[in-house]
């Protein structure tokens, strides 16, 4: 089968000579916001350290009432030629499974080199079950459908494509994602390119039916990007799987965006080191075949950030209803995806460097999960810490959670339990500003696994 080609509407097209990789973990590569310091077991580790510009200290949304309705619904996927088929909106959901193929880890690629799938003509349909078309995972802004925009961690773009080769169309700020096709994880990240729009993320695959992920490894701080297309060489794009029935989202620092994750005692923030694909909430959400959107921030607090010692105004409280991080007037609707679980994994920035943060920190926190819980009556709460405090901090941090806990109890909430990471063990190795890697994130999920499958029966 030939190429199938749908043109693009204003798509710029610039072709790069090669992929950008990974590097090495040096100790003198910092960005913008520097280390968040501390070792690991001695209680003055971090949440991580505020990346490229850290935190601002002006305005935040504010965290409390009703939320308008730009994000879309999560309904719908983005497919192939036609009209909106109702009120529009975005698909959400995706699996991280499937067969066997070979991945790239995302090479610009030359022009005209494969057909393409816009999304400016895309059709919406009900969930991906018949339409042609990729879905999209995550709080992804919809206002303009021909370049729906996202930026937080663990937002990401699932196709079924029937073909050999696929080439995603792409633009925004640098960040990172990881490709999976079919299961198969590229070695090598997919690094947006200023003023390139197109990335070979397959090529020479078997003719046959193939799955695609394309999932954002690096921060929401670090910008925003659009998804434009996708390219099919020698077939056709499928109808997107379904979305799982399953939904959890997470709300934390660095630890759940991946901060340093990849690196190795290293120091300083590196794109090429934080990978949210291999963090505990996205191994969790593989684990339990479950939909994952992720609000994480590196160097943020419930009540104050990473190195500030009265509240912080651009904390949790203040960004967690943005479709965007940058973005501060962009207001995520609540009410079009509905998590099964939410997890909360904020005060290791609270206590980093200025001891007890105390009352204010516990009233943040409580008002945060009543917020929270008028938006989702029926969601189960899992407040968790680790693992990067120990000592007088842990504690101090562990005793404010559970006295959130209490009251909620009081009020008569019971669908909220507490989880504790481990503190992490030099033995399993150490990322980058002492954060956790791999091994650490893969035994904290293992945790959060156990602690669903008990509360809700999974």
């Amino acid at each position: 089968m030939g190429v199938r080609r749908y043109t693009a509407i204003g798509t710029a097209v610039v072709a790069v000579a090669s992929l950008l990789l990974g590097q090495a973990c040096t100790d003198a590569q910092n960005v913008d916001g520097g280390k968040s310091g501390g070792q690991s077991g001695q209680g003055t580790g971090t949440g991580g350290s505020p990346s490229t510009g850290g935190m601002s200290s002006n305005g935040g949304s504010s965290a409390a009432g009703g939320m308008t309705s730009n994000g879309g619904s999560s309904t719908a996927s983005v497919g192939a030629g036609g009209k909106s088929s109702g009120s529009g909106g975005l698909a959400t959901g995706g699996r991280a499974d499937g067969g066997m193929a070979s991945a790239t880890g995302g090479t610009p690629a030359a022009a005209g080199t494969a057909g393409s799938v816009d999304a400016g003509t895309d059709a919406l349909s009900d969930g991906g079950t018949t339409t042609p078309g990729v879905r999209l995972s995550g709080r992804f802004n919809g206002s303009d459908k021909s370049s729906p925009s996202f930026g937080w961690s663990d937002s990401a773009i699932f196709a079924r494509f029937e073909g050999t080769g696929a080439t995603l169309r792409m633009d925004g700020s640098p960040n990172q994602f990881q490709v999976v096709i079919d299961g198969a994880v590229a070695p090598a990240a997919l690094k947006i390119v200023s003023g390139t729009t197109q990335y070979q993320v397959a090529a020479g695959l078997s003719a046959g039916t193939h799955e695609l992920i394309v999932w954002k490894r690096t921060e929401g701080n670090q910008g925003d990007n659009r998804y434009l297309g996708l390219d099919i060489t020698g077939g056709q794009l499928l109808a997107a799987a379904p979305a799982p029935d399953r939904r959890i989202e997470v709300y934390g620092d660095s630890i759940t965006a991946g901060y340093g994750l990849d690196g190795q005692n290293c120091s300083g923030y590196q794109q090429d080191k934080q990978d949210s694909y291999l963090t505990y909430a996205a191994v969790a959400a593989r684990t339990l075949s479950a939909e994952l959107h992720a609000v994480a921030w590196s160097g943020i607090g419930m009540y104050r950030n990473y190195n500030e010692t009265g509240p912080s105004t651009e904390n949790m409280p203040a960004v967690y209803a943005r479709i965007s991080a940058v973005q501060k007037t962009s207001n995520w609707d609540f009410s079009t995806w509905q998590p099964h679980a939410v997890v909360v994994n904020l005060g290791t920035n609270d206590a980093s460097t200025h001891g007890d943060p105390g009352a204010p920190y516990e009233t943040n926190y409580l008002d945060f999960v009543r917020t929270l819980r008028q938006k989702y009556p029926d969601t189960f709460f899992v407040l968790t810490i680790g693992p990067m405090l120990s000592g007088d901090a842990l504690t101090f941090i562990r005793n404010h959670i559970q006295n959130v806990i209490k009251t909620r109890a009081g009020e008569g909430d019971s669908k909220m339990s507490y989880l504790e990471f481990p503190t992490q063990s030099s033995a399993d190795g150490i990322g980058c500003d002492s954060h956790p890697n791999a091994t650490t994130n893969g035994k904290m999920a293992t945790d959060l696994v156990g602690e669903l499958k008990t509360r809700l029966s999974w």
